[in-house]
């Protein structure tokens, strides 16, 4: 029997509801949400567009942060770019650690992270879950005909009720393949009720 190789259920559910790691590092880039936010504040001198993305504890140090990166700003062009890097930086760090993850660095612009990350952020700017359920569906709806695809493929060679000794490999796939799918099913029951890992810790 051929066996199809699957990502563990727990793994792929999370990765399809959710896409943390692709969501945590679109947050590192410079084109993320928290770079705009950093880069609005500092071009309207509004540092309060920048403090929502930072839990309560770091508001003093992104507005030490900020008043010194103004300063540095109108010294010239080199030392505004400096300053604007900095800025972003910080308020970057500062965003991943209320999440109690670990900063490593600003990522470049234009990274692709797939759809769901555009889809999702057109349904906060639109109201309209069109495009995440339309993403999530067919995606989900694949994934479930992938995984009893494998389930019926063993099936047909593996026994319920293996007699033989040289039945029972084909009937342990067999099982494997079933507890697999059911595996599977609850993993994503689990991922759409579980926390979406983008909370600050205070």
């Amino acid at each position: 029997m051929t066996r199809i190789k699957l990502l563990a259920a727990p793994v792929l559910a999370a990765g399809l509801l959710f896409g943390l790691q692709s969501a945590h590092a679109h947050c590192d880039s410079l084109d993320g949400p928290v770079a705009k936010a950093a880069i609005a504040a500092l071009e309207s001198g509004n540092v309060n567009l920048a403090l929502p993305y930072a839990p309560a504890t770091a508001e003093s140090e992104i507005r030490d942060a900020f008043a010194q990166s103004l300063k540095v700003r109108a010294l010239g062009p080199e030392a505004k770019m400096l300053a604007d890097r900095t800025f972003i930086e910080t308020t970057v760090r500062l965003h991943r650690a209320g999440e109690g993850a670990t900063y490593t660095g600003l990522k470049p612009a234009g990274i692709d992270y797939g759809p769901a990350i555009p889809a999702a952020e057109r349904a906060v700017e639109t109201g309209s879950l069109v495009p995440v359920k339309a993403l999530l569906v067919e995606e989900l709806e694949h994934g479930l005909r992938e995984q009893l695809a494998h389930v019926q493929e063993a099936q047909k060679e593996g026994l319920k009720e293996p007699k033989a000794t040289r039945e029972v490999p084909a009937a342990r796939e067999r099982v494997s393949a079933e507890l697999e799918f059911v595996t599977y099913v609850e993993g994503l029951h689990q991922a759409i009720h579980g926390a979406p890992g983008h909370e600050h810790k205070d």
